[in-house]
């Protein structure tokens, strides 16, 4: 491990399909996502998910975020314009890897804004992890986050449709 840490962003579908995303260098932003993209489809086990979100991890840096383009790579990969309209079908958990820990970041989607850090439910674990650690967190989040995104969609959909 010879950075200082590693960042990626997990989507997870409402049939929990996960699109990951790695970082990489930016001059205009220090770090951010790179346009390389990396699919799961469910269903899938605790030592396959595992081995998907370190294969995401070694993504990392190995080109750098394009400044150039004004859409973010999950904008270009679901072919939506606007972060918050291309990340409103997906709960984005965020995994940031350091030489002492992972951290895991649950989100909420925000239909104007897109993802929103819920700090409070951030969860770290050991570098190295036990075997079945990550995947329990990362489910734990799935169960709770991507259930609540799923009703809170179908609400702002009916408010949509009586106006």
């Amino acid at each position: 491990m010879d950075r200082e840490f590693y960042t990626i962003s997990v989507y997870v579908d409402e049939n929990e399909n996960l699109i990951g995303i790695p970082c990489g260098e930016s001059d205009k932003y220090g770090i951010a996502d790179i346009d390389k993209v990396y699919t799961l489809k469910a269903p899938y086990t605790p030592e396959r998910l595992e081995k998907y979100i370190e294969e995401i991890i070694d993504g990392c840096y190995t080109k750098k975020h394009n400044d150039s383009s004004d859409l973010s790579t999950i904008e270009k990969y679901t072919k939506t314009k606007g972060f918050a309209k291309a990340t409103a079908p997906y709960t984005l958990i965020s995994i940031v890897k350091t030489k002492e820990s992972y951290s895991l970041m649950p989100t909420f989607n925000d239909y104007e804004r897109g993802p929103l850090a819920i700090d409070d439910d951030e969860h770290i674990l050991p570098n190295p992890y036990k075997s079945g650690e990550l995947y329990e967190v990362f489910r734990g989040f799935v169960e709770v986050y991507v259930k609540a995104n799923i009703f809170y969609k179908e609400l702002e959909e009916s408010r949509n449709n009586k106006q």
